[in-house]
């Protein structure tokens, strides 16, 4: 089993890295990721999006939900009726999972809380994001073994592509996902 973890503070490109990584891999992964909603050049909001892609609104300013992160009101339900079947369908299926992103947004379902811990103890690949510094919900998720992080800078972004691409090929070519027995490592 392996997780890769990208984090970096937002706006970075964490999302940007793991549409590539998935782009070179087509069909490899199953999940969901966020997108900026924008009008003109104004962000409004976000977007959830699956890699079957299905979207909705996770969370818009001047939205009506009490759950708020900064400005934005975020819809917990509306994530959880996307999200949540299309990663319990690829757990079965025993997909590659994108999950981009673990953030306080997400967090607020304690249905993906819980999710998440069953997706780091059984999925075989697992690619993931989530800011920098760590939220402090998901730092043990982060530490388990089999756990790779990789802190993403406007620096490093092209180093850290080709790394985890590199991962991934290796592990799909090889027939296998990984060991879980492995510490969590930083990059």
């Amino acid at each position: 089993m392996t997780r890769l973890v990208i984090l970096g503070r937002p706006g970075v490109g964490k999302t940007t890295l793991v549409k590539r990584v998935a782009e070179h891999f087509p069909g490899l992964f199953r999940g969901f990721y966020t997108e900026e909603i924008r009008e003109g050049r104004v962000r409004t909001g976000f977007w959830i999006v699956t890699l079957s892609g299905k979207r909705s609104v996770l969370a818009a300013k001047g939205g009506t939900s009490p759950l708020r992160v900064g400005e934005y009101a975020v819809f917990v339900e509306d994530f959880e009726r996307l999200v949540l079947p299309e990663l319990e369908d690829a757990l079965e299926q025993r997909a590659a999972l994108l999950v981009d992103e673990i953030g306080k947004m997400e967090l607020f379902s304690r249905n993906f809380r819980k999710l998440l811990d069953t997706l780091w103890k059984e999925a075989e690949l697992l690619l993931a994001t989530s800011r920098f510094p760590e939220i402090p919900e998901v730092q043990e998720l982060f530490a388990r073994p089999g756990t790779m992080r990789f802190l993403l800078t406007p620096g490093n972004r092209e180093e850290v592509f080709t790394r985890v691409r590199e991962l991934i090929g290796e592990l799909t070519r090889g027939g296998g996902r990984g060991s879980s027995s492995r510490a969590p490592q930083q990059w």
